[in-house]
C-alpha cells in the first residue's frame, strides 16, 4: 500500500487495516480460528470514537476489528449498510506537524487536530475526497510503546 503522495516521506509504516463489524464476538472467530490470526488483548473502548476495537495480529501487520458501542458511533450508520473495510491507518512519528503539513497542501481533514484512540495512541483521520476515495487515519504511537 502506497500513502497519498502528500504523506510520502511523512509515513513510518502501515499501522492497521479496519474492518468494521457489528458485533466483534460474531466475526473474530473468522480471523482467529479459521484463519489463524493472533489475537492481542481483549477488545478495549474507545470512548472518543465510541467503539470496540480487538486488534489481531496476521504476520507483522494489525487488523483492527471495530464494532459501534452506541448507536451514534461514527461507524454505526457505516456498518448498518455493510460491514468490511472502513479505513487504512498510517502511523506517523509526528502527527501535529503532518496534520499542519496537510492542511496547508489543500488536502481536507476531519480531524485538524489529535484525539485520543486505541492503545494510548493519538490519532487524526483525512477525508476520503483527498485520499483516492479511502478513509485514511493517521496514528501516533506513544514513545514507550514498541509497534
Amino acid at each position: 500500500m502506497i500513502p497519498p503522495p502528500e504523506l510520502q516521506g511523512q509515513v513510518v509504516a502501515l499501522h492497521h487495516v479496519a474492518i468494521a463489524v457489528r458485533d466483534i464476538s460474531n466475526v473474530a472467530p473468522f480471523y482467529a480460528k479459521s484463519l489463524g490470526l493472533e489475537t492481542i488483548g481483549e477488545p478495549e473502548y474507545v470512548a472518543d470514537q465510541k467503539v470496540n476495537v480487538l486488534v489481531l495480529a496476521a504476520g507483522g501487520q494489525r487488523i483492527e476489528l471495530i464494532e459501534p458501542a452506541s448507536p451514534d458511533s461514527p461507524i454505526s450508520r457505516f456498518v448498518e449498510k455493510r460491514e468490511g473495510l472502513h479505513h487504512l491507518a498510517w502511523q506517523v512519528d509526528d502527527l501535529e506537524a503532518v496534520l499542519v503539513r496537510l492542511k496547508a497542501a489543500g488536502l481536507r481533514l476531519i480531524d485538524e487536530n489529535p484525539r485520543p484512540g486505541a492503545h494510548n495512541t493519538r490519532i487524526a483521520f483525512l477525508h476520503p475526497a483527498s485520499c483516492g476515495g479511502v478513509l485514511t487515519e493517521l496514528v501516533q504511537i506513544p514513545e514507550s510503546a514498541s509497534n
